[in-house]
């Protein structure tokens, strides 16, 4: 099967997320909702591995995993700045039940009710782990970056075990929270405070001193190192049984670059 089929699917996707979330009204007075075009070959990656395009029903599965990741996004755009107006905060707060909507609404259409199980899994663990990252209840790195994994990737987690396709969890959960890290890690370089980088600065502060940057980054970049090597070792398992793997999420994740090229380095020396 031509990699140019699944890139039509994800195309054919993309299109019927971005139809169903477009709403007149709020889209003068908010961003329309980002749709991480990467999620969506995220949840397609198991049937691109069977080589073999996705049913009408498989695309609503994917939709409603999607509806759900943008609805839980939109409502952590809601602020209490004043910077941004009430009308303008109670309509990001109405977009995000509007989205939840339609998430309700097409998960209810597929009938299918392991996978009404399985989100809704996803959202309780979702919204435990934002709680503890705000609350800053975690007591070291390791458990605030396992944090951010369940969030990142609680829900393709668990539509990949609804669809019997556990295998690919890891390096899927590896990917997302790697992605989610290269986002923290810029938007402290451009000075932009994040939750995660918040609690992740308590952290790291000692009594009477303030954190210094190059500790908070230190701290981020060690993590990337490890799940980038760790990503390359799974890669390397998995490629003999779908050769096609590695070609795919080079052309769909582009962080998995470097990898290509550290593998090149390492075949020519």
């Amino acid at each position: 099967m031509k990699f140019i089929d699944y890139d039509h699917q994800a195309n054919i996707i993309h299109q019927y997320i971005e139809e169903k979330l477009h709403h007149s009204y709020l889209k003068e007075y908010i961003d329309h909702p980002y749709i991480d075009r990467n999620r969506i070959s995220c949840l397609l990656l198991p049937f691109m591995n069977e080589q073999r395009m996705v049913t009408h029903k498989e695309i609503k599965w994917i939709s409603t995993a999607m509806f759900l990741h943008v609805a839980l996004e939109t409502h952590e755009k809601v602020t209490v700045s004043e910077q941004d107006s009430l009308k303008e905060r109670q309509l990001t707060v109405l977009a995000g039940v509007y989205f939840s909507s339609l998430y309700y609404k097409t998960l209810a259409d597929t009938e299918d009710v392991d996978l009404i199980e399985a989100l809704s899994s996803a959202i309780k663990k979702i919204n435990e782990c934002k709680i503890s990252m705000y609350k800053k209840e975690c007591t070291s790195i390791n458990e605030l970056m396992e944090s951010v994994r369940i969030i990142e990737t609680s829900i393709v987690g668990h539509f990949y075990e609804f669809i019997q396709q556990e295998e690919w969890i890891p390096l899927l959960s590896d990917t997302l929270l790697y992605n989610r890290l290269l986002q923290e890690r810029l938007a402290f370089e451009n000075s932009q405070k994040t939750i995660f980088t918040d609690a992740l600065a308590t952290l790291l502060e000692q009594p009477g001193e303030p954190v210094k940057g190059h500790l908070i980054l230190s701290a981020i970049e060690g993590t990337m190192d490890v799940i980038l090597k760790d990503i390359e070792n799974q890669l390397d398992e998995k490629e003999p049984a779908a050769p096609a793997v590695r070609e795919l999420l080079m052309d769909f994740l582009p962080f998995t670059e470097s990898l290509l090229i550290t593998k090149l380095y390492a075949e020519e020396g």
